[in-house]
């Protein structure tokens, strides 16, 4: 089972996240205020995730996370519009605040469905002969740079790498971050 971990530096802002997760049908497994916390949880829960993260925590800011956690969880930046700059340096996915529900699942489910090995095997009966793959990965990209603020080599970075990661050709990382 893939965890969440909801970060920020206000607690009570990180329980009304969890809450908008957890009322969806996700398992939050932790809810934190510092890097300390989420490291120490990520180093317990090892299988993976998605790490939903203010940019600055109370004691580090949070982009340098992705770094010492690893790649068995992905990270959701939540950014400030004065803040917009800083998504141009980052290689995780953004989403701007005031935060929307639907983004915030849908990308959360985004991340959750690139992990899951058997999700494939049941999609594939959504082919791909009816659309070109260089259209489907052109699609994926720009929604994941409508939605999550990346740049066009981000995005293509981002499928490049989730591809690589579970072993899947670039269309079918696509396909699945267009279906969720």
């Amino acid at each position: 089972m893939s965890n969440i971990v909801v970060a920020n530096s206000n607690p009570e802002y990180a329980k009304r996240i969890a809450a908008v997760l957890r009322s969806s049908g996700f398992f939050v497994g932790a809810v934190c205020a510092t890097g300390a916390q989420v490291i120490d949880f990520t180093r317990n829960h090892y299988r993976g995730g998605v790490a939903v993260c203010s940019v600055r925590l109370r004691d580090m800011a949070a982009i340098n996370l992705p770094r010492m956690v690893g790649t068995s969880y992905d990270f959701l930046f939540l950014v400030s519009s004065k803040l917009a700059p800083t998504c141009e340096k980052l290689e995780q996915a953004v989403l701007m605040l005031p935060i929307n529900r639907i983004q915030l699942i849908s990308t959360v489910n985004m991340f959750l469905n690139l992990s899951d090995p058997t999700l494939f095997s049941v999609r594939k009966k959504l082919s791909t002969e009816n659309r070109d793959e260089k259209q489907l990965i052109q699609s994926a990209k720009a929604l994941l740079m409508k939605r999550n603020y990346f740049t066009e080599p981000q995005a293509h970075r981002f499928l490049q790498k989730k591809s690589m990661d579970t072993g899947k050709k670039m269309a079918e990382t696509a396909m699945i971050i267009l279906n969720s």
